[in-house]
């Protein structure tokens, strides 16, 4: 049980209202949106069913085939999610009739104290208020009970739980009854079996007294011999709307009443073993019913349709429900394949353009023998740099060091900006001033600074090196002799007795010739698109031949 004040999903609960067996119910405020501050009823599937393995997915499918139930008669799901364990559903809120009773309210006291209750379900008024219900009312109520049960059962929904408590009952303007029945679907949720489990497993009793006590009397409703963890069927909400007209002639000890000797010949035949063919038929012959058509059914002739039993019924709407999944997942499945493959894909062309202008990003250009080497970030102007810190600038005399800058276009090139702090023993106090890196106090005097200038050429996909430029000189690609060619101050060029002449530094894309995997995958996840696509229109035209 929830604490006052918890918050599930975007309601906070108020107070707990009792433990049935699809869960727990609650009296929540919604905290979010235009309906902030009002009451919601929220409901709590229960986490010995929660946690059942695949239960999440196949909750939340359900929830939105039952999100879809709208109408007289039904009590629809405003909303619901998920949270961890907690799978959570709720309704809006119906405060009912409010009356005065004398009760007794305390167990070791015999008066009777005169208290506030409200009516909101049939229950409530068979407890609080019998008088009210009579013929006459409970034709208002099973005539709304039809509606509902008529427009779930032709969308796939079966209720399966009907009962008093989950009957809701008001008054309208014109003195007449409207009745919903609440908490639809949940008992097919509660016979939920997880995947790999056995059969066997949703027959789970919970140790709860107050959730057995609840299953119990669910019994009275149920056809002889169905068990709880039996998945609903149309008949069974069939017997269970003439079970209620029995419970309430019972409740009201009105079973010898000539009042009442039409609704309980009704109800018998509701509860026989023959029963009423479908819902339309039961509402026809309810007591008083004039017109079913009124309410947008009929009877259809049933002279030249074969008779089937109710094994084969439950058999056949069950291929429906499975269908209705399949084709559902499917859907789902495509839908996300072909998302992710058009986003590989868009992404593979981007590439292919981009790197017709500007080299590969994050890729590494280099030379065979030579440890420089270029990555350049994503970028149309500028963008972050990465190289290989030249041996003249690192207090070893080696090189080899990764270094960090910037590039930006100018005149046609690349210009990259690095630069390296200068190793300097000098102390300031008892620190040596590479220590006040980053605190402000060093110059740029303390740094190594050039920038590399390079030609991007899209045939070789290379980086072509054509001059470097730092505080002292600039430098320029060059070969002396037949030794490899490498970096000279320009001025080595001029000179009368030079014997270097210009060589190019051209750094390879070297990955130019590996696989496009962002090519491969968008091909991969649009070919299992396509299956996806053609198993949905197979399952379509099964779903279509199936009904």
């Amino acid at each position: 049980m929830l604490s006052s004040g918890t918050r599930i999903g975007p309601s906070r609960i108020e107070s707990w209202l009792g433990d049935g067996s699809c869960g727990q119910s609650y009296e929540s405020v919604e905290m979010e949106g235009e309906a902030k501050g009002s009451k919601v009823y929220v409901k709590l599937i229960p986490r010995e069913i929660s946690e059942r393995k695949g239960f999440s997915d196949y909750f939340l499918q359900e929830c939105q085939a039952l999100e879809q139930l709208a109408g007289p008669g039904i009590w629809p799901v405003q909303k619901f999610g998920v949270m961890k364990w907690k799978h959570w559903a709720y309704y809006p809120w119906l405060d009912g009739r409010k009356i005065k009773v004398k009760k007794v309210v305390k167990p070791d006291h015999e008066e009777e104290e005169e208290i506030e209750v409200s009516l909101r379900t049939l229950a409530d008024f068979l407890e609080n208020d019998p008088e009210k219900i009579n013929p006459d009312t409970v034709l208002d109520i099973m005539t709304g009970l039809h509606q509902g049960i008529n427009r779930a059962h032709l969308s796939g929904v079966v209720h399966g739980n009907l009962k008093p408590s989950n009957i809701l009952i008001q008054n309208n303007s014109d003195g007449d009854y409207e009745s919903w029945a609440t908490e639809f679907g949940l008992w097919k949720m509660k016979a939920y079996v997880g995947i790999g489990e056995e059969e066997d497993a949703a027959s789970v009793v919970s140790t709860n007294l107050e959730v057995q006590a609840s299953i119990e009397k669910t019994a009275y409703f149920r056809p002889e011999g169905q068990s709880s963890s039996e998945l609903p069927s149309e008949a069974s909400d069939l017997f269970a709307v003439g079970k209620l007209v029995i419970w309430i002639i019972e409740k009201k000890k009105a079973q010898s009443s000539s009042e009442w000797s039409e609704w309980l010949e009704w109800a018998n035949q509701a509860t026989s073993k023959k029963g009423f063919r479908d819902i339309a038929v039961s509402m026809q012959s309810m007591p008083g019913m004039v017109d079913i058509s009124d309410f947008g059914m009929k009877v259809k002739d049933s002279g030249n349709e074969p008779t089937i039993n109710d094994d084969e019924v439950r058999i056949k709407r069950k291929r429906e429900w499975d269908l209705t999944e399949k084709l559902e997942s499917l859907r789902f499945r495509r839908n996300m394949t072909g998302l992710v493959g058009g986003i590989c894909l868009l992404s593979s062309l981007f590439t292919s353009l981009y790197t017709t202008f500007w080299p590969r990003p994050w890729s590494e250009y280099s030379i065979d023998g030579i440890l420089d080497s270029y990555q350049l970030g994503l970028g149309v102007w500028s963008g972050q740099a990465w190289g290989i810190v030249p041996a003249a600038y690192d207090n070893n005399d080696k090189g080899g060091q990764n270094v960090v800058g910037e590039w930006e276009k100018e005149e046609g090139l690349f210009k990259l900006s690095f630069r390296k702090f200068k190793i300097n023993p000098k102390e300031e106090g008892d620190k040596k001033l590479w220590q006040y890196i980053g605190t402000g106090k060093t110059s740029p005097d303390d740094y190594h600074n050039w920038q590399d200038y390079l030609r991007f050429d899209q045939g070789s996909e290379s980086l072509i090196l054509v001059k470097r430029v730092d505080e002292h000189n600039e430098y320029r690609p060059g070969r002396l002799g037949d030794s490899a060619p490498r970096l000279f101050p320009v001025e080595r060029f001029k000179a009368e007795d030079t014997k270097i002449i210009a060589a190019e530094l051209a750094f390879v894309n070297q990955d130019r010739n590996g696989v496009s995997w962002v090519l491969f995958f968008s091909i991969v996840f649009l070919l299992l698109t396509s299956i996806y696509h053609r198993e949905m229109k197979k399952t379509e035209i099964e779903q279509s031949g199936n009904g």
